[in-house]
C-alpha cells in the first residue's frame, strides 16, 4: 500500500523529506492525503487515486503518521462496511497495512480532482453544519472527470481485485 502526502500534511505530521517513490501496487491499494482546514478546524482528506473514492477525518490530534494511518484505515473500513464493501476492505486492503509506503504527490490530476472535493466539503461545513463523515458521503456520490464521470463509490467497486 502506498499514500502519497502533499507538503502541508507532510509537515504537520512532522515527516522528513519524501521522495516520488515508484511502486507497483493494486488500484485499491495508491491514495493520495491532503490537509486542509474549513471553519478554523483541521480535516484531512484522503483518496484513491484510481477511483477517487474518499475518506474525510478530523485532522486535530493527528500529530505522526501512524495516528494518521491508524484513524484513516479506521474510517475508511467503517465506510466500505456502510456501503457493503467490505469484502474489498478484509481481502484487499486489511493485508497490506503491514507494509505502507509513504511518498511525495505524482498526479497533478488527482490533487486537482481533490482541490474541488475540498470545495464541496468546505460547502457542505458551511450550510449544511456536516461533518467528516457526511462529507465523505457526499464526495463519494459526485461524478468526476478524472474518472470518466462515475460516482467515486462505484468506480471503487467496480475495480478488480488485485
Amino acid at each position: 500500500m502506498i499514500v502519497h502526502f502533499t507538503d502541508k500534511l507532510r509537515k504537520k505530521l512532522h515527516i522528513p523529506e519524501l521522495t516520488t517513490e515508484e511502486v507497483r501496487t493494486g488500484k485499491h491499494l495508491r491514495w493520495y492525503a491532503n490537509l486542509f482546514t474549513a471553519q478554523r478546524v483541521q480535516y484531512i482528506l484522503t483518496t484513491n487515486a484510481s477511483s477517487l473514492f474518499s475518506v474525510v477525518i478530523f485532522g486535530g490530534g493527528v500529530t505522526d503518521d501512524s495516528l494518521y494511518l491508524q484513524r484513516f484505515l479506521g474510517e475508511l473500513r467503517d465506510h466500505l462496511d456502510d456501503l457493503d464493501m467490505l469484502l474489498i476492505y478484509d481481502r484487499v486492503i486489511a493485508p497490506k497495512t503491514g507494509a505502507i509506503t509513504l511518498a511525495k504527490t505524482a498526479s497533478r490530476s488527482v490533487l486537482g480532482s481533490m482541490n474541488d472535493m475540498v470545495n464541496i466539503c468546505k460547502y457542505k461545513f458551511d450550510i449544511d453544519d456536516a461533518g467528516p463523515w457526511q462529507a465523505s458521503q457526499v464526495i463519494n456520490d459526485t461524478p468526476f472527470t478524472i474518472n470518466g464521470y462515475k460516482y467515486p463509490r462505484d468506480a471503487f467497486a467496480q475495480m478488480p481485485l488485485d
